[in-house]
């Protein structure tokens, strides 16, 4: 098992500042205002050259939403990742969503890496939590099925578990369906809300199943911190995932896990790129917490 950070190596760029048409429960915009502002494709060049000269080798295309469910982007935003990409050897992912095909077209030409790409645990989920009642879960599977056409490796489908307007029925299911499509990575994340609490024992079982459904598991970015110091010890010491998102500090030195300062979904083959930490006969290496 390793541990994945992001932080400044791999930066999350908003390309529409804290817009966005939908209005997320667990959301509010509160995240869009935590990522770097590129909200034109002028800015957007700037900013990954100057994040460049201060170590970053990642960056992750994402930002508000359209009312149709796909993010908020222009062609020129592609041209400008096309343009930055001739120059330096970077690693480019983005959140689609339910992005049109042309301009998926577009930025796979343009040399996005990869797709980080939200499938729904259920449609109460899209309608209470999303605000997209007029979407189901089979049109996430859909897109999913386009965007694996172009690559197997290119679409890194994510799934929200314990959510309230989902069953755990309903995550497995969908977790038995994104499994047929055979992905390389499938990244679990944990519904953040104030309340009633997050039940740990419902994720942990839902990690089992999938254990036998997947070839590579990460648990993302998305658990409560109140969450995290009840959940990560259990997962790490059963061995749940394969890759783990921004775990505690101390759990990273008592289980002596590796590290790459990167976005958990990144293929094995761009881990180079940036700075890591192995442990060699019990004490650290490279850059460490």
């Amino acid at each position: 098992m390793k541990a994945y950070i992001p932080g400044e190596h791999y930066v999350s760029l908003s390309l529409s500042g804290t817009a966005c048409a939908l209005n997320c429960e667990f959301c509010s915009r509160q995240y869009l205002r935590s990522m770097v502002p590129a909200i034109t494709p002028e800015s957007l060049e700037k900013v990954m050259r100057h994040l460049y000269q201060r170590g970053a080798r990642g960056f992750l295309l994402s930002g508000g939403f359209t009312r149709e469910g796909y993010l908020m982007i222009r062609e020129g935003h592609l041209h400008a990742v096309a343009r930055f990409r001739n120059e330096f050897d970077v690693v480019v992912s983005m959140h689609s969503g339910l992005m049109p095909r042309e301009m998926l077209d577009i930025a796979w030409e343009s040399g996005v890496d990869f797709i980080d790409f939200e499938v729904p645990p259920s449609n109460e989920y899209l309608k209470r939590v999303k605000g997209l009642a007029g979407k189901t879960v089979d049109d996430y599977l859909s897109k999913l099925d386009e965007i694996l056409s172009y690559s197997k490796d290119w679409g890194v489908p994510h799934l929200i578990l314990d959510s309230i307007a989902a069953e755990p029925e309903d995550e497995l299911r969908i977790m038995q369906e994104i499994s047929d499509r055979g992905p390389r990575l499938f990244v679990a994340l944990v519904e953040i809300r104030p309340s009633p609490r997050n039940d740990k024992d419902r994720v942990l079982s839902t990690l089992r199943a999938a254990r036998s459904m997947f070839r590579e598991i990460s648990l993302g970015c998305m658990r409560s911190p109140r969450l995290k110091k009840e959940l990560d010890e259990e997962v790490i010491r059963n061995n749940l995932v394969d890759r783990i998102t921004n775990p505690p500090k101390q759990l990273v030195r008592k289980h002596k896990l590796p590290i790459v300062w990167a976005c958990c979904s990144i293929p094995d083959s761009k881990e180079h790129l940036f700075p890591s930490c192995e442990w060699v006969n019990g004490e650290p290496r490279g850059k460490c917490v």
